[in-house]
């Protein structure tokens, strides 16, 4: 099959997810899933370079020349240069074991085959043991050639990213008494993209084990990365084993590395108190959402004050006044002649994702009603923060708007809650991370905030 992949296809898979695991952390993991103190074989899905595979091997008793016993371990991969670094690594430690040079070159290559797992590797439950750090990327960003081949044969659980296709893969692989030791990204654990792929391994297994890892020491070989910069990923070590036995059961529920904090009595939320939304995308700046100075040539009805987070004074939270306006049309109702040229003039710098059928209508819908006060909180954050919106103001650009769901609390209750100490520990572990110390606070994440009144 690897024959059909064009060789740009294969560099530029390489390219965007060559990130390879350093020896420490090869060996922390496998001794976490009790390799190799009882009977069975060894699977690394993508063995990149060799590292997980020569701990592996490191850790059996060989005799010299002992193909029988090195046939515990097995790894694929699809790269040539890398099946070819991990092949010689594998006959060089053989060698400093005593290994004659022509049995250490096949034993190396029994060891590591050359090939896409996903669409070659095996299929059936005869691996008691999986170790390996499989690739992380979003399929949206995979070669068109990978993305052909892999539509059609991965289940839709599958389809979201990479490592989601090879958690689903090794969950089948792995035998009834079978155990799966990973470090991934953790955004399969956090992202509500991924519910789908939790709710269907958590049919098969469950987590034992899980912590995260140091991003700036677990790797090397970052991938798009300066060399000695950390990867733009935030990772876990997870080890899984068959539901019936784990310690932690997968739900189409987020699970957080962290530890979850506990709510408090009554088992309250947010959402029941408070109704949050995500404020709307309208697209590039001066089409639907514009500066003073065209929305003066505009008639003041079809227009509504909108602010983000730039309008917002990073020490105090104070909100400017609104320097931008969102156009507000209706589906049924041609807006007037000074609209359509407006939008008809600017349209064409419109992603193709914001364009709607009807010409004059924004890519998302706009708010309704604005009629009461609200709390803005910015998507993207250190920590959580509520901006007072007066009536009338729109917020734009997917941040979160809050507003009372409940005429017995009020916003001034609402707002005590979201900056408390708890809730910011509680997002602090439950929220996808980010670079630079951010998280991504995402409407689903802020409905769940433990609340009670």
């Amino acid at each position: 099959m690897i024959h059909l992949i064009p060789q740009k296809a294969l560099e530029a898979l390489h390219h965007a997810t060559a990130l390879y695991t350093v020896e420490p952390v090869c060996d922390t993991l496998l001794e976490r899933i009790g390799w190799p103190s009882v009977s069975g074989k060894l699977i690394d899905p993508s063995a990149g370079d060799g590292m997980f595979l020569l701990c592996a091997i490191a850790k059996l008793n060989l005799e010299i020349d002992d193909l029988d016993t090195l046939s515990r371990v097995r790894g694929w991969e699809i790269y040539p240069p890398a099946v070819e670094s991990g092949r010689e690594r594998i006959a060089q430690h053989l060698i400093s074991r005593g290994w004659t040079i022509g049995y250490a070159r096949i034993g190396a290559r029994q060891v590591l085959s050359q090939g896409d797992f996903l669409l070659e590797g095996p299929t059936e439950p005869e691996y008691r043991f999986v170790a390996g750090n499989p690739p992380y990327l979003r399929f949206g960003r995979l070669p068109d050639a990978f993305k052909d081949l892999y539509a059609a044969s991965l289940c839709e659980a599958s389809r979201g990213d990479l490592q989601h296709a090879f958690l689903m893969r090794c969950s089948q692989v792995m035998t009834e008494n079978g155990v799966i030791g990973f470090v991934t990204s953790d955004r399969w654990l956090l992202n509500s993209t991924a519910a789908n792929l939790r709710a269907k391994l958590g049919a098969r297994v469950g987590i034992e084990h899980l912590s995260r890892l140091d991003a700036q020491t677990s790797f090397y070989r970052p991938k798009d990365r300066r060399k000695g910069s950390p990867p733009r990923i935030h990772p876990v070590e997870v080890v899984l084993r068959p539901a019936a036995s784990s310690r932690i059961a997968l739900t189409d529920h987020p699970v957080s590395p962290d530890g979850e904090m506990a709510d408090p009595e009554g088992g309250g939320q947010l959402a029941d108190i408070a109704t949050i939304r995500l404020a709307p995308w309208l697209g590039p700046a001066n089409i639907f959402v514009v500066d003073q100075k065209t929305a003066r040539r505009l008639p003041p009805e079809h227009l509504i004050p909108a602010v983000d987070t730039d309008d917002v004074d990073p020490r105090t939270d104070a909100l400017s006044a609104p320097r931008r306006f969102a156009i507000k049309t209706d589906r049924h109702t041609t807006p007037p002649e000074a609209i359509t040229e407006h939008l008809a003039s600017e349209m064409h710098r419109m992603p193709k994702r914001g364009i709607r059928k009807t010409g004059w209508l924004p890519p998302e819908k706009v708010f309704d009603d604005l009629s009461r006060p609200a709390l803005l909180i910015p998507r993207i954050a250190r920590k959580v923060r509520a901006i007072r919106l007066p009536p009338g103001i729109l917020p734009i650009n997917h941040n979160l708007y809050v507003v009372q769901a409940r005429p017995d609390v009020t916003l001034e209750q609402i707002e005590a809650i979201l900056l408390s100490d708890s809730t910011h520990d509680w997002l602090m572990r439950n929220a996808p991370r980010l670079e630079n110390g951010y998280y991504d606070l995402r409407s689903n994440l802020i409905r769940r905030i433990p609340a009670t009144i």
